[in-house]
């Protein structure tokens, strides 16, 4: 279990593009550093789970906060892990905020995973994107995270000003040479009250459509997965504020995003697979894990019925098979 606490564009010393932390996640204001144990002990309560609880501050560059916040926060925990109930913590900065002693601080207050929001590994789309750091900043800090034996994790934004389908690309190359834990994929939407909405109203900026996120976002998913790089998150996830009529302008937004990009991942796969071995009975089944069938089938069937039209089937089956491995992907069981 994770025990989130949002410090919204906190200790932020610039201000992106896309960025407006209260709309992405419908809070204004920091955490009260004073009410924190009240909500760790809230937590705790209704955990029945026997798996390690972790803190995560979310939502702003936790390291940029002036010194003294940060110790705040971190010793409100610190007596929940003395006494076991927390394992750990993990928290959220930008590239350009991670020196040496910075993480000495953060190791001796039991932070052992940051993730970076490195958002483009291209300087000119990290300019025009008003990040404030470069490409090396991010490799300076993975270094200096990896030196000190911290789980490290990367966010990255397609589709931000400046970017193109060849640069994400690059962008996905150059991270995973990094070899960090994990990543995180964010495709860049247009968010009301965001310097971002002046430039798509006045026309300075296209976001993605759609498809074409999707699209980016499965390359760089099986890249990142045979590179052994989990991707633990695809798309914002919904929240209230979010899904406000008139907070999102325009982009590629999807309250499931990830079923949206594992769906077609799995069609791609299910083609090459009837490609390898046509069927010779006009009916194809494919096994796949329980916890996959859904994104077998597609979002209303899609999956089977563009199957089924491309070769010309008249049924194409997917049933849940516990024999078949999570990144197994689909099997032709029987034709």
């Amino acid at each position: 279990m994770i025990i989130p606490f949002f410090i919204p564009h906190s200790g932020c010393p610039h201000q992106c593009v896309f960025c407006n932390q209260k709309n992405i996640i419908g809070q204004n204001l920091p955490e009260d550093v004073a009410a924190m144990p009240d909500k760790i002990n809230c937590y705790l309560n209704r955990n029945n789970s026997s798996e390690p609880v972790q803190i995560a501050f979310y939502g702003g560059s936790f390291t940029a906060l002036p010194l003294e916040k940060q110790k705040a926060c971190l010793e409100a925990v610190r007596p929940f892990i003395q006494a076991g109930h927390i394992r750990n913590i993990r928290l959220s900065t930008r590239p350009d905020c991670i020196s040496t002693e910075i993480l000495s601080f953060l190791k001796e207050h039991h932070v052992s995973v940051v993730e970076l929001g490195a958002q483009s590994m291209e300087d000119n789309v990290l300019a025009r994107s008003g990040r404030g750091h470069t490409a090396d900043d991010t490799t300076r800090a993975v270094r200096l995270l990896r030196e000190q034996g911290f789980a490290i994790g990367l966010q990255i934004m397609p589709g931000l000003p400046g970017d193109s389908a060849e640069l994400f690309q690059q962008t996905v190359d150059r991270v995973i040479a990094l070899k960090p834990h994990f990543v995180r994929i964010y495709p860049a939407l247009v968010i009301k009250g965001t310097p971002l909405e002046h430039l798509y109203t006045s026309r300075q900026y296209t976001p993605l459509a759609i498809d074409e996120a999707v699209a980016l976002c499965c390359d760089a998913v099986v890249k990142f997965e045979l590179a052994g790089i989990d991707v633990i998150r695809i798309g914002l996830q919904p929240t209230e504020e979010l899904e406000k009529p008139g907070t999102i302008l325009a982009g590629p937004y999807h309250p499931a995003f990830r079923q949206l990009v594992d769906s077609s991942i799995f069609l791609d796969k299910m083609r090459a697979a009837l490609k390898e071995k046509p069927c010779r009975n006009d009916a194809a089944v494919f096994a796949v894990n329980p916890r996959d069938v859904s994104a077998a089938i597609g979002q209303q069937g899609k999956n089977r019925e563009t199957l089924q039209r491309e070769f010309r089937l008249e049924k194409i089956s997917i049933v849940a098979d516990p024999n078949v491995g999570r990144g197994d992907g689909p099997k032709l069981s029987a034709t």
